[in-house]
């Protein structure tokens, strides 16, 4: 059966509606990356794998911004446990857009190779927008509540939230796991146990996935993974990857989905 495909406002209504109803959820997005990881030894080859480009990206590090990846190729622990974790995600996002062999279509191979297609799910970078686009109820999301920040820089995203939003949503940042590595992964884990929060914010490639599914399933706790819209919460601004988005999708497009 064909997923169920939400737009933006349907997605911040059943993240609002777990929040009121003090019921898990998790929202995440399985990119052209998170893909190249369920694809090894599956659909790719080890030798397509490590001639791919996205694993010459991975593998040189970076720990932020559109080239993070968070892992090292070959890598098939972190393979299984995205495709374990993605079974109990609620809500899953991906490129429906832009279908190439890279992107979309990949991950819908994936999906049928592990029998993953989703409940819901929605076109992956409306988390580009979705704190524009759906303003109030982003707001709505954040006020009152306990938030906890996951990502390599939550440092700066906790002190943009108080600077520019604690005032006038009184919400309170309940605690900030850094995390750039899928080694770091049961680390994180533990400071995680150790906080009490409402709401998850995060942005870590494939480990904000396997987090996500942590914090629904063992804490009961939602959990939106937002990507590199993260870096929207400290700059104001749509983050466009060099116009990459205006001259695919589209901004106007990505805001009315």
């Amino acid at each position: 059966m064909k997923p169920t495909v939400l737009n933006s406002s349907d997605l911040m209504d059943m993240l609002l509606k777990a929040l009121e109803q003090n019921l898990p959820c998790s929202v995440v997005s399985l990119g052209a990356s998170e893909s190249f990881v369920l694809a090894q030894e599956t659909i790719l080859s080890y030798r397509r794998i490590m001639m791919h480009a996205e694993a010459s990206v991975a593998n040189k590090g970076v720990k932020r911004g559109q080239n993070h990846r968070g892992i090292r190729f070959p890598n098939l622990q972190a393979r299984d446990e995205l495709a374990k974790a993605l079974r109990e995600i609620d809500v899953v996002g991906y490129n429906l857009t832009i279908q190439d062999s890279n992107s979309g279509l990949l991950t819908e191979q994936v999906f049928d190779y592990y029998k993953l297609w989703p409940k819901y799910t929605f076109e992956a970078y409306i988390r580009r927008v979705i704190m524009f686009s759906q303003k109030r109820k982003f707001e709505k999301m954040l006020s009152g509540r306990r938030i906890l920040l996951v990502c390599g820089y939550a440092d700066e995203v906790a002190s943009a939230l108080k600077k520019n939003l604690v005032n006038k949503l009184g919400f309170t940042i309940a605690g900030v796991v850094k995390i750039y590595e899928f080694e770091e992964i049961l680390r994180a884990k533990k400071e995680i146990d150790k906080l009490d929060f409402d709401v998850a914010l995060l942005a870590a490639g494939l480990n904000a996935i396997i987090l996500a599914a942590y914090i629904s399933k063992a804490k009961g706790k939602v959990a939106f993974d937002v990507g590199q819209g993260m870096e929207s919460l400290i700059s104001g601004q749509i983050q466009d990857d060099g116009g990459f988005l205006s001259r695919t999708i589209g901004i106007i497009n990505l805001l009315n989905m």
